[in-house]
C-alpha cells in the first residue's frame, strides 16, 4: 500500500516538474475546431467627401467702354476722308464753303454749330458758324441758315475762309459739326475763337471730316 502512494506520489511530481519546465515556445497542437485561420479585417475607413469648389469665369480683363453715348454718325463732305480738298472750295478757286451732309442728331441736341481749322495753324479759324436747327442734316454749298451765328474768321472777314496754306506747302483742314446742349448767347459776327471755345464747351457730341490742300 505504502508503495503505491509513493509511486503515485513520485508520478505526480514528475509531471509537476515537466509542467514547470514549458517555457511557452512550443505551440499547443490545435484543437480539432481550430482548422481555419483566424483572419483581420481590414480596418473600415470612411471617406470624407470632397466638396467641389464652384466653378467662376475668370474676370474679364477688357477695359469697360469709355465711348461716350450718342456719337455713332457720319459727315459726308466732297472729297473722301483725308484726301485733297477741291479747289473750288479753297482761296484759289470759289472760295466756297462746301455741302456738308451729317445723321440725325443725337438726343438732347438743341442746336448745331460747323467750324473749320488748319490743323497745322490751330489758331486759325477758317469757319465758325452756330445755331443751325437741331433737325438739320445738311448744309448746302456756300450756304448758311438765315438765322444762324456766323463768326467773324481769322482772315477777318464774317463767313468762310477756304483753305490758304503758304505757297509750297500742304496742310491738313478739318471740318467739324457740334451738337450743343445749349443755345448760343454770342452775336453774329462774334470773335471766331470766341464761338469756337463756346460751342467746343457746349457739345454733346461732334463729327469731324479732314482733307488736305498744297499750293
Amino acid at each position: 500500500m505504502h508503495r503505491r502512494v509513493a509511486a503515485s506520489f513520485v508520478l505526480t511530481a514528475a509531471l509537476v516538474v515537466a509542467a514547470c519546465n514549458d517555457d511557452g515556445r512550443t505551440l499547443r497542437p490545435a484543437r480539432p475546431n481550430q482548422t481555419e485561420s483566424v483572419s483581420t479585417p481590414p480596418p473600415v475607413t470612411t471617406a470624407t467627401p470632397t466638396t467641389e469648389a464652384p466653378t467662376t469665369e475668370p474676370a474679364s480683363t477688357e477695359p469697360a467702354s469709355t465711348e461716350p453715348a450718342n456719337t455713332v454718325g457720319t459727315l459726308t463732305a466732297p472729297w473722301a476722308n483725308g484726301e485733297a480738298i477741291p479747289t473750288k472750295y479753297t482761296c484759289d478757286g470759289a472760295n466756297q464753303s462746301p455741302p456738308l451732309s451729317w445723321t440725325t442728331a443725337p438726343e438732347g441736341t438743341v442746336e448745331i454749330a460747323v467750324t473749320v481749322l488748319d490743323l497745322d495753324k490751330p489758331d486759325f479759324v477758317h469757319w465758325a458758324v452756330s445755331g443751325i436747327d437741331a433737325s438739320a442734316t445738311s448744309l448746302d454749298a456756300g450756304m448758311v441758315p438765315e438765322f444762324a451765328v456766323v463768326a467773324t474768321n481769322s482772315s477777318d472777314t464774317q463767313g468762310y475762309a477756304g483753305p490758304c496754306p503758304p505757297s509750297g506747302s500742304t496742310h491738313r483742314y478739318q471740318f467739324t459739326v457740334y451738337f450743343l446742349t445749349q443755345p448760343t448767347e454770342l452775336a453774329d459776327g462774334v470773335a471766331g475763337v470766341d464761338l469756337l471755345t463756346f460751342v467746343e464747351a457746349a457739345a454733346l457730341s461732334s463729327l469731324s471730316v479732314s482733307g488736305v490742300y498744297s499750293r
